[in-house]
C-alpha cells in the first residue's frame, strides 16, 4: 500500500491517541510510539507503508530538520561549534571506519561493501534521546552538543556516501575532486538555504498577520528541494534556513510575537516527540 491520504490520517490518528495515553500515564512519547509501533507491525490490520526516498526526503525530513535548527540559539551555537564540527566530521568518519573493519573483519564482507554500510549508518539521528530531554525540560550544553552535532553530522555523511559510492563504481577520485565535491555539497547547501531564508524573512516581515508568518515557514521544503536540484545538500540548506530564520532579529525578522507560533507550526505534527 502506497502512502495515501487515509493512511496519513489513521497513523495522525494513532499517534494523537498516544500521545494521550503517554501524557495520561507520565511516559516518554517517543518510547510510546515504538510500542505502538511494534503493535501494529504484529497486527494482521495494520496499514502497509512502504517506506520510498520520495516520503523520506520530502515529506518527513525537511521539517523535523527546520523545526530542530529553528530553536537552536545562536549564541550556543558559536561557544560550541569547535566541538560540534569535530564530533560532525571526525567522529562520523571514525565510527564509520570502525563500523567498516567490524563488518569486514567479523562478516567478512568486501572493503568497499562495508565502507558503504559504515557511512550509512554513522550518522546517527539522536530523536529519541532528544525528545526525552525536552519532556523532561532539561537543559545544558549537553543537549545543544547532541541536537547539533544530530544535524551537521548529515552533511558529512552525504560527502563521504558520495565518495564511496564512486569509488565503488570504479572512478579514481583525486583529493582535488573531493575537495570540490566537498564545497559544491556544504557551500552550495548553506548559500541556498541562507538565501531562501534572508527573502522568505523578507516576505514575512511585511505583513503581521502570523497565518502569514506560519505559512513562510514552509521554506523548509523550498530550501530543501531547491539545493537538490542543484546537487547541493538539501540538508545543509535546510538547517542553515532553520538557524537564519530562528536567529536573525533583523532583516525583516518574524515578528517575537509570532514566532511561537511559527515554531509550534513548524514541529507539528512531525515533531510531536518534542512535546
Amino acid at each position: 500500500m502506497e502512502f495515501n491520504f487515509e493512511t496519513g490520517s489513521l497513523l495522525l490518528l494513532i499517534a494523537a491517541v498516544v500521545a494521550m495515553l503517554t501524557r495520561r500515564l507520565r511516559l516518554p512519547y517517543s518510547v510510546g510510539l515504538v510500542v505502538a509501533g511494534i503493535a501494529l507491525a504484529i497486527s494482521p490490520f495494520a496499514p502497509k507503508v512502504g517506506l520510498t526516498k520520495d516520503l523520506i526526503f520530502t515529506v518527513l525530513l525537511p521539517p523535523l530538520l527546520f523545526e530542530a535548527a529553528l530553536c537552536i540559539h545562536w549564541n550556543e551555537l558559536r561557544r560550541n561549534f569547535p566541538v560540534i564540527v569535530v564530533l560532525a566530521t571526525f567522529g562520523v568518519l571514525l565510527s564509520a571506519g570502525v563500523t567498516a573493519a567490524g563488518m569486514h573483519y567479523l562478516v567478512h564482507w568486501p572493503w568497499l561493501g562495508a565502507l558503504v554500510f559504515g557511512v550509512l549508518i554513522a550518522a546517527t539521528d539522536p530523536v529519541s534521546v532528544i525528545a526525552i530531554f525536552k519532556e523532561a525540560k532539561a537543559h545544558g550544553r549537553l543537549l545543544v552538543l547532541i541536537e547539533a552535532e544530530s544535524l551537521f553530522n548529515d552533511g558529512t555523511a552525504a560527502v563521504a556516501f558520495g565518495v564511496v559510492v564512486a569509488l565503488a563504481s570504479g572512478q579514481q577520485l583525486t583529493a582535488l575532486e573531493i575537495s570540490s565535491m566537498l564545497a559544491k555539497t556544504i557551500g552550495g547547501g548553506v548559500l541556498c538555504g541562507g538565501v531562501v531564508a534572508l527573502g522568505a524573512l523578507l516576505l514575512a516581515g511585511r505583513t503581521d498577520d502570523h497565518l502569514v508568518e506560519i505559512t513562510v515557514t514552509t521554506v523548509a521544503y523550498g530550501s530543501f528541494l531547491l539545493a537538490e536540484h542543484f546537487g547541493w545538500s538539501g540538508v545543509l540548506a535546510t538547517i542553515t534556513a532553520g538557524l537564519v530564520m530562528g536567529n536573525f532579529k533583523s532583516f525583516g525578522a518574524i515578528s517575537n510575537r509570532e514566532k511561537k507560533p511559527s515554531r509550534h507550526f513548524g514541529s507539528t505534527p512531525l515533531s510531536l516527540r518534542t512535546r
